[in-house]
C-alpha cells in the first residue's frame, strides 16, 4: 500500500485513539464503510472480488473474497493480500447489454 494511504489511515486511528500498527491499519481499511464490490474471478471455493470502502473521506479498494457456503474464504484457504490495497476514485460507466426475450408470434 502506498504511504499516502498508510498515513491517512494512521491519522484516522490516532483520532480514534487506536494504536497505529500495520495490523490496525489493515483492519481499519477492511472494516471501512462499504461503498462497492465487484466480482472479477471465480474459483472452486470462493469468488474473488474488488471491494471499495471509505475511511475518513478516502476511497480505498482492495482484493477480497466471498463464499456462498457457511465457511469463510479464509477457512477455504484464501489469504488477504495487503499489496492489493490502493486508493480509488469513482468513474461512471455506461454499459450496453444485449438481452433476449421470448419472441411473440
Amino acid at each position: 500500500m502506498k504511504d499516502t494511504i498508510r498515513n491517512h489511515v494512521a491519522k484516522y486511528l490516532e483520532k480514534e485513539e487506536i494504536a497505529v500498527t500495520d495490523e490496525n491499519i489493515i483492519e481499519a481499511i477492511r472494516d471501512g464503510k462499504h461503498v462497492w464490490t465487484g466480482d472479477y474471478d471465480s474459483h472452486r471455493w470462493w469468488d474473488e472480488c474488488f471491494t471499495v470502502v471509505e475511511v475518513d473521506g478516502m476511497l480505498i479498494g482492495f482484493g477480497d473474497a466471498k463464499t456462498t457456503g457457511d465457511d469463510s474464504a479464509y477457512d477455504k484457504g484464501w489469504e488477504f493480500d495487503p499489496d492489493s490495497i490502493c486508493e480509488v476514485e469513482a468513474h461512471t460507466e455506461t454499459i450496453v447489454q444485449t438481452v433476449y426475450k421470448e419472441k411473440k408470434d
